[in-house]
C-alpha cells in the first residue's frame, strides 16, 4: 500500500474537518445566544415574535448564500485551479468567524449575520476540499484516501459541538464567551490557508476559459423538476432534510427552556449526535447494504428518524430526548447517505455530478425553509415544531415508498454501494 501523503492531502483533510466543525457548533451556540437576553445580540425588551424572526434569519442566511456559493465555488475550481479556490474559501471562512465573533463580542447582530452569511457563501470548501483529494489519488489508494476524508468529516462533527459549547459556557473559564468557539475555529482556518499556500499543489486549471455561471443552481433545480425520476428523489430529500432541520434547531430550543442547558451541555448534546452520525454511516449503513437494497435502508432510516422525533415531541422527559436524538441522529445520517447514492442510481454515470448537484440544491433550500418556520415557535411551541418535523419525516418516507415501487432497486446497484 502506498505511503499516506500528508502534504498533498492533509490541508484538504484539515479544511473538510474545519467545515464540520464549524457546521457542527453553530447550532447550539446560536440558540444560546439568541435565548439568553444579557448576550445583547437581541435586545432583551424585544418580542418573543421578533427574537424568533432574527433566530431563524441566523439559521437561514447559511444555506441561502450556500445554495449560491458552493456550486459558484466549485466552478471557480474548474476553471482556476483547486489551491487558489480553496483558499480563497478557507481565508473567507476564517473572515466570516472572526466576523461572527465580533458580533458577539460587540452584541452586534449585523456583524454576527454578515460572519454567518459569508461562512455560507464560503461553504463550497468541503467540496472543493473532496475535488482535490480526487484529483490526487490514483485508483490504488483512492479508496483509502475517500475512507480517511470521511473520518476527518466525522471528526470535524463530533469535536466542533463538543468544542464550541464548552469553550462558550463562561462558568467553565472567565476567558470563555460566545466568541470564543468562531475565534478557534477561525484559527484553524488562517493554519489550514497557510498550509495550502505553503504545502499543496495542483495541476492548475481543469477547464480553462470556463463559463462562470451564478445562476446555475437556480438552472439545476429546474431541470431536476423536469425528470420524473430525479424530481420525486428532490421531494424525498427536501421532506427529509426540513424534518432534520426543524429537530437540529428546536431541540436545542426545547432543552434551554425546558432543562435550563448551557452551552456546555448543549454541545456535549450535539457531538452525542455527531457520535451517532459516524455510527450509522460506519456501521448500520455498511452492514445492512449488504443485505437491503439502497431504497428499502433509506425508508428504514427515514421511519425510525421521524417516530423517534414524534415521540421526542410527545414525550419530552430529558433521557427520553438523549434516547431519542441519538436514534434520529444515526438514522438520518442511513438515510442522507442512501438518498444521495439513490440520486446517482437515478441517473447515466456521465449525469453524477448533475444529480448529485440537485440533491445540495435542494438541501440548501430545505434548510432555508426551516429557518423561516422558527417564526411558528410562538404558535406551535418548541414541541409542535419538533412534531412538524417527525410528519415531515414520515411523508418523506411515503414518497420514497412511492418512489420504490416505479423504480425498484436493483441488486447491482447494492453491490456498487457496498463495494465502494
Amino acid at each position: 500500500m502506498s505511503k499516506l501523503n500528508l502534504k498533498q492531502l492533509g490541508p484538504c483533510l484539515l479544511a473538510i474537518a474545519i467545515d464540520a466543525m464549524g457546521f457542527g457548533l453553530v447550532y447550539p451556540i446560536m440558540a444560546a445566544i439568541f435565548a439568553d437576553p444579557h448576550s445583547g445580540v437581541i435586545d432583551a425588551n424585544l418580542g418573543a415574535a421578533w427574537r424568533n424572526f432574527f433566530l431563524g434569519l441566523g439559521y437561514g442566511i447559511y444555506p441561502f448564500c450556500m445554495f449560491f456559493g458552493s456550486s459558484l465555488m466549485g466552478e471557480l475550481s474548474d476553471a482556476f485551479g483547486r489551491r487558489k479556490v480553496l483558499m480563497v474559501c478557507v481565508f473567507g471562512l476564517a473572515l466570516g468567524y472572526l466576523l461572527m465573533a465580533l458580533g458577539a463580542w460587540l452584541a452586534s447582530l449585523a456583524l454576527l449575520l454578515a460572519g454567518r452569511g459569508l461562512s455560507g457563501l464560503m461553504a463550497g470548501c468541503q467540496g472543493i476540499a473532496q475535488a482535490a483529494i480526487a484529483d490526487v489519488s490514483t485508483s490504488a489508494n483512492k479508496a483509502r484516501n475517500m475512507s480517511i476524508m470521511s473520518m476527518a468529516f466525522s471528526a470535524g462533527v463530533i469535536v466542533g459541538p463538543v468544542l464550541g459549547g464548552m469553550t462558550a459556557d463562561r462558568s467553565l473559564s472567565p476567558l470563555f464567551g460566545y466568541g470564543t468557539p468562531f475565534v478557534l475555529v477561525a484559527a484553524l482556518a488562517l493554519v489550514c490557508g497557510a498550509w495550502i499556500a505553503l504545502g499543496y499543489r495542483d495541476g492548475g486549471a481543469h477547464s480553462a476559459g470556463a463559463r462562470i455561471d451564478v445562476l446555475m443552481p437556480v438552472r439545476i433545480v429546474v431541470e431536476a423538476a423536469l425528470d420524473r425520476r430525479v424530481a420525486l428523489l428532490s421531494v424525498v430529500f427536501f421532506l427529509m432534510q426540513v424534518g432534520y432541520g426543524l429537530y437540529l434547531q428546536t431541540i436545542m430550543l426545547l432543552l434551554q427552556t425546558r432543562f435550563h442547558y448551557g452551552s456546555a451541555q448543549l454541545g456535549l448534546f450535539s457531538g452525542t449526535i455527531g457520535m451517532c452520525f459516524v455510527f450509522g454511516l460506519a456501521v448500520v449503513v455498511r452492514q445492512m447494504l449488504k443485505v437491503w437494497a439502497v431504497v428499502e435502508l433509506a425508508k428504514t432510516g427515514l421511519l425510525l428518524a421521524g417516530i423517534a422525533q414524534i415521540l421526542s415531541a410527545v414525550w419530552p422527559a430529558e433521557h427520553a430526548l438523549w434516547l431519542f436524538g441519538m436514534i434520529v441522529g444515526c438514522f438520518d445520517m442511513v438515510a442522507y447517505t442512501t438518498i444521495y447514492t439513490a440520486f446517482s442510481d437515478a441517473v447515466p454515470a456521465r449525469r453524477h455530478g448533475w444529480a448529485l448537484g440537485v440533491a445540495g440544491s435542494v438541501m440548501a433550500i430545505a434548510w432555508v425553509v426551516t429557518g423561516l418556520l422558527t417564526n411558528l415557535l410562538p404558535l406551535l411551541g418548541e414541541t409542535g415544531l419538533l412534531l412538524l418535523g417527525g410528519v415531515a419525516f414520515v411523508s418523506s418516507f411515503v414518497a420514497l415508498t412511492v418512489y420504490g415501487k416505479v423504480w425498484p432497486s436493483s441488486r447491482v446497484e447494492v453491490a456498487a454501494v457496498v463495494s465502494d
